[in-house]
């Protein structure tokens, strides 16, 4: 199993997350916060070996307080799920938006739940129940006490009857996350090495070059960028748009960039 170290809970040696959990779609049909608490209760015990139930596995984490590890204080196994952040309801600022936001989660989670149950799978009500419903979709194993998670994770578009519109939003979740380095690294040399300059005289193999990753991943980056209204491609003279497919890699083009927007709106992973 393929983990990342988590750093927003320092206890002991920390607590290990899957690296495909945001990936794998799973995130958008089950309660969010305590799937991936759980995700990272059993990457845990995975990795560093720990053996027993779930309950054993709790009492030899956290000494059976797992305090505010289940996202709230005092929570354990036996707290109910949450689908729906209140925490959330804070950002809005009118009631209009947050009615509108209560009744877009109580249909979500009846999607969510209606899927599961169509699958065969027990809807859960409990943070024990999620573990035992994430355990009969494959996220995780235990045989034996013994615990572990497949890499890559078995995806909810093999087990739930999803629309061809949600199959595609996963696919399109999972080229984000799996493109993120490389999009990281040539964002960085633009904003880092190069200063953010309004534009850039270059091609596709001389930013691979620099950015030191493959020209398929420039390509995705830059089409990301236009496609988020953050950059435009332009030739000739005098100068006009053109489209990313239409060009080769060696050819040359100017790359405009909205900086201001891009600031405004990315959150991008930066060079330490």
């Amino acid at each position: 199993m393929s983990v990342d170290q988590d750093t927003n809970h320092d206890s002991g040696d920390g607590y290990l997350m899957h690296n495909g959990w945001f990936s794998s779609g799973w995130p958008s049909y089950l309660p969010q916060h305590q799937a991936m608490t759980l995700c990272m209760l059993f990457g845990t015990a995975a990795v560093r070996g720990l053996r027993g139930s779930l309950d054993e596995v709790v009492q030899q984490l956290f000494n059976g307080e797992p305090g505010t590890f289940f996202g709230r204080r005092g929570g354990t196994l036996d707290s109910p799920v949450v689908w729906m952040d209140d925490d959330e309801l804070e950002y809005l600022e009118t009631d209009e938006e947050k009615e509108q936001f209560c009744a877009d989660a109580a249909e979500h989670q009846a999607r969510c739940e209606g899927l599961l149950r169509a699958a065969g799978v027990e809807v859960p009500t409990t943070i024990r129940e999620l573990a035992d419903t994430m355990l009969a979709l494959g996220i995780a194993t235990v045989q034996d006490g013994v615990w572990s998670m497949q890499d890559p994770l078995p995806g909810p578009e093999a087990l739930l009857d999803l629309t061809n519109a949600e199959r595609d939003g996963i696919a399109n979740t999972r080229r984000i996350w799996e493109r993120g380095p490389a999009e990281s690294a040539l964002l960085n040399h633009l904003t880092d090495d190069l200063g953010q300059p309004d534009e850039v005289f270059t091609s596709v193999d001389r930013l691979a070059g620099a950015s030191k990753v493959s020209e398929d991943d420039v390509r995705y980056t830059l089409g990301r960028m236009i496609q988020e209204n953050e950059a435009r491609l332009e030739r000739g003279a005098p100068r006009s748009q053109v489209n990313l497919d239409d060009l080769k890699n060696h050819e040359r083009f100017h790359l405009v960039a909205d900086w201001q927007h891009f600031n405004d709106n990315r959150i991008i992973a930066r060079r330490g």
